[in-house]
């Protein structure tokens, strides 16, 4: 469901400041979202001395160099899409995993384990973890796929110097230097209404995969609170 931030015409601080929270929930939600249906490594932000990390971007890192690479929104609009469907089956993956270790931890709670059982469910276990790893590199290939040579050559490159929980941590800062100058605003007696104003578009970039593009806005805004 779409996460949807009505800012008041003219906020106060104590309202305006509830809203930047919860758009600092939205970078995390929007990271978590993608990351589940990315590499694991890539997802945690390793740096890329795996050879296969090297060559598997996850959705929220093209995405964001997607005008770096020359993305075409169609070509974007159509990864979007490919997550949203994953994100369903690899729901319905975690609940599997979940039902399964709570087995495991019943038959490890009883007083005398069953050695036999304990290893049949582990195998259990493994297999749901094998299903949700050979989910994320189906996905990662296919939006590979989507790409061509010449932007796969550029993302290895840009990948050397940004990963993805370093875009994550990024935006979370500048959002928190966004309501701290929105405080100081208001402590001042100032208006901070167009900032306000300005900030409603976040959502939405954020919503679309506009990473780029909302990191950019994030960067006006603060420029504008620095100029007040």
């Amino acid at each position: 469901m779409e996460q949807r931030l009505d800012f008041p015409a003219k906020p106060d601080q104590l309202n305006l400041n509830g809203k930047l929270m919860k758009l600092n929930r939205l970078v995390v939600l929007t990271f978590g979202s993608l990351v589940l249906v990315s590499n694991p490594a890539s997802a945690a932000g390793t740096a890329p001395s795996d050879p296969l990390a090297e060559r598997l971007f996850p959705p929220d890192f093209i995405l964001h160099h997607g005008e770096a690479i020359g993305l075409s929104d169609e070509k974007r609009l159509e990864i979007l899409s490919r997550v949203e469907k994953a994100k369903a089956r690899f729901q319905e993956l975690e609940q599997a995993l979940v039902k399964e270790r709570d087995t495991m931890v019943a038959l490890l709670d009883r007083e005398k384990p069953d050695e036999a059982a304990l290893l049949k469910q582990l195998d259990r276990m493994s297999d749901r973890e094998k299903e949700i790893k050979r989910e994320q590199f189906g996905l990662i290939l296919s939006l590979r796929n989507v790409l061509t040579s010449e932007q796969l050559a550029r993302l290895k490159e840009l990948r050397k110097t940004d990963t993805p929980s370093a875009l994550e941590s990024r935006l979370k800062e500048k959002l928190a230097r966004v309501e701290a100058g929105v405080q100081r605003l208001a402590s001042s007696g100032g208006d901070p209404s167009l900032i306000a104003e300005k900030m409603q578009q976040f959502p939405e970039l954020m919503r679309v995969g506009k990473v780029k593009e909302a990191e950019v806005l994030l960067d006006r805004v603060l420029k504008e609170i620095e100029a007040r």
